[in-house]
């Protein structure tokens, strides 16, 4: 261990920790001059790797750039380096925020180290080693691209340290940083140095959701069966105050309970307050009344009024308070803070504190395994139950942190058990070139050099790993489309060249349909009737196809286990297509199938008798409906020589499998052509349309940037061709400071702020801008694209008056936001107006972007 690393793990020695094996392993790593990928649970210590690449860089005399993926942790992180090396030494960007930009050390937004790369900034060359914390990031959809623009543009001897807690792939995306950065360590931990015990709660009690191994207990199964109810009701508060008693009890607090709901949430702590339900003691409830002290002397009473301090107060004083994106930040963090203080005994949160917030508890209580992801209600995936109960245990506060899960008569136990046995999803990529990233990458370099970059993407890199399984599966499907062709015999002729032309022949006349149908229907019922024990069918079930294996039956239904382990009966009305025999399962005698186990067992034989049927897609034909058994008979398919044999019909079904083999090869390879080079393509497509509009010139390696092309470079927001084409629109003298504030909210890309049009001339600009984003969605088709969205007009008029001076409670009504959506978006609006600022240098935009700058940047915002 060299010196520095000594010196560094002296350090924590004195205060009383020891470095965990990965800790040090990574740390070693950074010293031989590799990057390293640490992936380890959350509460692990994966920031103590962080700090020594701070610590690597400063006696290298070097610069260490810390990268967040929200400006709350990156505040978080500022605060923490700045207590560990003092404020002289940190600085903070988050591109509405600047401390000490000059700083040796530097926590930035993701956003801002790759507008850095991309622009070539001096500081770069100072820099020694970036932290990405929260790698898994990359996968976010809209934000995911900049991390990956992050790792291909970082100059290779710059260090690279990512941080994860949760990565299923983690050995795939560090081959693709090392194949695009330098060779890349991967140090993995399992460990929790907080060990989690996992509980359900199951009415007045609390039950261990593991029994042996990653299987449910036994408990848990029948106290389960044994709940009554609605299994979709939700909690109430009678509910709510069980479950803090029951944590109490068992001295479980303090505890972080989600709902995923904000009126959810707001209203758990309502009702908490009007019981007079109290959790802290005198001395603590001074000390929070000091920090609310201090909150309020900083806003005006009818700001106060407008965030709602007064309630939150109240529920704060009696030790718990509500964690979402509706609240004021000012609230929010001091929510944080006073749960990190130990002054908190529970708070109800959205989704929000999965995001990497430092507030660990000692047990977390997830009200659902269901959430609202935007569109609707979707299941919790791995990755996100993990990430929730990541949060229960506090190392050196905690001998073991808990997670408990509410159930209820439909919750099951074994989908519960196999969600909490700690395995994730696998990362995907979200990369797509931008137009900002194909005009910035072709200001700085040749048109096949930003190319090439782009098929260095993790995007490509998965899809290339994709096309290889692609291309095997197709080399399968093309030997059993080999094997049944040479199966397929007729005396007249070429039988397979007969099915094939007669598959591809077109829509049929209404009669040969009506007499399909009821062919077909016949076939249906002799397959149902025909229908054998033990035997396995593939089968059109709801529209999905099944494999059943039937148990028993009789003429009038069948008993069938299906290949998820679920029994039910079958019906020929429930069927969508005949019963296609697909292999045999001998029934186990002796053994009830009313024992899971035992149906689980079938069910893993019945998967692995038709594995090879559902690899190449055999049976997907069951899929389609009736009608392409009716044939257009035409002139040359009557023609054929194969169409006068007596024996066509027994022909034609035998070359069903092969017709089903053809389309499956149809479909794998216009998905192979779709993944070969398929992120250099979208390059192409984006310029294309760059090009059409001006903002590109010439062709290929005689690609230059046009007129306009450095405003697009400033302009870093999803909308931003849309915000570009506006910008240059735009008319001096059409708006002052106030109204350019409101009209620039329309480029925020927040489906909140969607809505009504504004008034006068704000309406006359909006009605601009979506005839401006109807025109782009015209150019991007054409060039196979489809990126740009209406702008959000409802809030316009809201944010001019915000720039006029109104107060935070008027612009709450006029909007019907909440107090924490709006300052958020005029944070990020504030953000947008410097971006603005940038893009008219030198234009009578930039003088007016930053007065709107100014004037939308309030106290009541920062």
């Amino acid at each position: 261990m060299s010196a520095l690393l000594e010196d560094f793990a002296d350090g924590y020695a004195q205060r009383g920790i020891r470095l965990d094996g990965f800790q040090v392993e990574a740390c070693r790593a950074l010293l031989a001059g590799r990057d390293v990928l640490v992936a380890a649970p959350t509460g692990s210590g994966k920031t103590v790797v962080a700090h020594f690449a701070v610590e690597l860089a400063l006696a290298a005399g070097r610069r260490c750039v810390y990268t967040a993926p929200i400006k709350a942790l990156s505040n978080q992180k500022y605060a923490e380096l700045a207590g560990c090396y003092g404020e002289e030494t940190v600085g903070l960007l988050t591109g509405d925020t600047a401390v000490n930009r000059d700083a040796p050390v530097l926590v930035v937004t993701t956003e801002v180290v790759r507008n850095m790369l991309f622009a070539n900034a001096p500081e770069i060359d100072e820099v020694g080693c970036v932290v990405l914390d929260e790698v898994h990031y990359l996968a976010d959809r809209e934000r995911g691209p900049v991390w990956e623009e992050v790792v291909l543009a970082l100059p290779e001897p710059v260090r690279l340290v990512s941080l994860s807690a949760t990565i299923a792939n983690v050995d795939e995306l560090a081959a693709w940083m090392g194949s695009v950065h330098g060779r890349t360590e991967v140090v993995t931990s399992e460990v929790r140095p907080v060990p989690l015990v996992q509980h359900v709660c199951t009415g007045r009690r609390l039950v261990a959701l593991h029994g042996r191994g990653s299987e449910p207990s036994k408990a848990l199964v029948s106290a389960l069966q044994g709940l009554g109810g609605d299994p979709r009701a939700r909690l109430g508060n009678r509910d709510r105050r069980r479950i803090i008693s029951l944590l109490e009890e068992r001295d479980m607090l303090p505890a972080i309970e989600f709902i995923f709901s904000r009126k959810g949430c707001d209203q758990a702590v309502s009702a908490l307050v009007r019981g007079d339900v109290t959790l802290t003691n005198r001395d603590e409830q001074a000390a929070i009344r000091r920090r609310l002290r201090d909150l309020r002397g900083r806003l005006g009473e009818s700001d106060l009024r407008a965030i709602g301090f007064h309630a939150v107060s109240a529920a704060l004083l009696r030790g718990y308070g509500a964690h979402h994106a509706g609240m004021h930040p000012a609230l929010k963090e001091l929510a944080e803070t006073l749960m990190s203080d130990g002054l908190l005994r529970i708070v109800y949160a959205t989704g929000t504190l999965a995001l990497g917030i430092d507030m660990p508890v000692r047990s977390v209580v997830v009200e659902s395994l269901r959430r609202w992801d935007g569109d609707g209600f979707a299941d919790l995936t791995a990755t996100e139950y993990t990430q929730l109960i990541g949060r229960a245990g506090r190392r050196g506060k905690d001998d073991v942190g808990h997670a408990v899960v509410v159930g209820t008569a439909e919750t099951d136990p074994y989908e519960l058990a196999a969600l909490g046995s700690g395995k994730v999803e696998s990362l995907l990529s979200a990369f797509f070139p931008s137009y900002n990233t194909v005009v910035s990458l072709l200001a700085e370099q040749p048109y096949s050099r930003a190319r090439a970059m782009m098929g260095r993407s993790f995007a490509q890199y998965q899809r290339n790993a994709d096309l290889g399984r692609i291309e095997a599966r197709l080399a399968r499907i093309r030997r059993r489309i080999a094997l049944e062709a040479r199966e397929l015999r007729c005396d007249r002729g070429d039988v397979v060249e007969y099915v094939r032309a007669r598959a591809a022949s077109g829509r049929a006349a209404k009669s040969s349909r009506k007499e399909a149908k009821r062919a077909y229907r016949a076939r249906i019922a002799d397959s149902f009737a025909g229908a054998r024990n033990g035997v396995v069918y593939a089968v059109n079930r709801e529209g999905e196809l099944d494999y059943v294996l039937v148990l028993s039956g009789g003429r009038e239904r069948l008993r069938v286990l299906d290949w998820y382990g679920e029994a039910s009966w079958l019906r020929e009305g429930d069927l969508r297509s005949e019963l296609r025999e697909a292999a045999s399962v001998p029934i186990p005698q002796g053994r009830s199938l009313r024992e899971r186990p035992v149906r689980e067992d079938l069910a893993d034989a019945i998967a692995q008798a038709v594995e090879e049927r559902t690899e190449l897609g055999v049976d997907r034909d069951l899929l389609e409906p009736w009608s392409r058994f009716a044939v257009r008979e035409d002139d040359a398919l009557l023609a054929h020589p194969c169409a006068s044999c007596r024996h066509i019909g027994e022909h034609v079904r035998a070359a069903e499998t092969l017709l089903s083999l053809d389309a499956r090869e149809r479909e794998l390879t216009e998905l192979a052509e779709g993944c070969t080079d398929s992120v250099g393509r979208e390059f192409d497509s984006t310029a294309g349309v760059l090009r059409d509009l001006g903002i590109l010139q010439g062709e290929g390696e005689a690609t230059r940037l046009g007129p306009g092309a450095a405003a697009l470079r400033a302009l870093h927001v999803e909308n931003d061709l849309l915000a570009y084409r506006c910008l240059t629109d735009l008319r001096e003298g059409e708006l002052d400071a106030a109204g350019f504030a409101g009209w620039a909210s329309m480029f925020l890309g927040d489906d909140r702020l969607a809505g009504g049009l504004p008034h006068g001339r704000l309406g006359a600009l909006a009605r601009r801008a979506l005839a401006d984003a109807d025109f782009l969605r015209d150019v991007e088709a054409r060039h196979g694209l489809d990126r740009t969205r209406e702008p959000v007009t409802r809030c316009v008029d809201v944010f001019s008056e915000w720039g006029s001076g109104a107060g935070l409670d008027a612009c709450l009504r006029g909007s019907r936001m909440s107090a924490g959506d709006f300052v958020n978006a005029a944070r990020r609006l504030i953000d947008l107006l410097g971006q603005m600022a940038v893009a008219g240098e030198g234009t009578w935009i930039g003088p007016l972007a930053r007065e709107a700058r100014t004037r939308t940047r309030r106290k009541e915002v920062m």
